[in-house]
């Protein structure tokens, strides 16, 4: 009695594991370290707005495949990289002062076809700076977007942290390979 007692525990527990792993996960924010905690709810002026959010709201429309097509530096265009900081992904009032830079040079060329390759530093695991440099060509796709540019030019790629424009192993490299780098499509 007490072994089929003891089997049918071990098989409800067993059963509620395997439900317990079935069940949706919820996605936590990584918490600030260090970070007092906050009286007023208001969001920081720097926050952005989730990309998603950000395309729902702007109408912005999904990226269609750059598949086939052929991408080389623009060595003739005005289209300067874009920096982040640290682990971050939004835009900065600085780097949108450069990237107003970009939106001229595209509204003066309206068949250039760009893409925006975003690159991280070497910290970090190959997955999480792939998804980083993802959601920093987003994000700049999403800024030249809603400033105008046809959603159909700008296509976006991420080298997260396997194409290093800076070889070095300090802040001052790590800060210049945190960056979105334009390439326009080859004709």
């Amino acid at each position: 009695m007490k072994k089929r007692l003891w089997i049918s525990s071990l098989s409800l527990l067993a059963l509620l594991l395997a439900v317990s792993a079935c069940a949706p996960k919820k996605t936590v924010a990584p918490s600030a370290e260090n970070k007092p905690a906050v009286q007023n709810p208001q969001p920081a002026e720097e926050e952005t707005v989730p990309v998603e959010s950000a395309m729902e709201q702007a109408k912005i429309q999904p990226e269609t495949s750059a598949r086939g097509m052929n991408f080389v530096e623009a060595t003739n265009m005005d289209l300067p990289d874009v920096y982040f900081e640290f682990d971050k992904y939004n835009l900065t009032e600085e780097t949108k002062g450069v990237l107003a830079k970009s939106v001229a040079v595209l509204k003066n060329n309206p068949k250039l076809i760009i893409q925006v390759q975003g690159n991280c530093d070497e910290r970090g695991t190959v997955e999480y700076n792939l998804a980083l440099g993802q959601k920093r060509a987003t994000a700049v796709r999403n800024y030249l977007v809603i400033a105008g540019i046809d959603s159909a030019r700008v296509f976006t790629i991420s080298y997260g942290k396997e194409k290093p424009l800076d070889p070095g192993h300090d802040e001052t490299a790590w800060a210049k390979n945190r960056r979105a780098h334009f390439v326009v499509a080859a004709n």
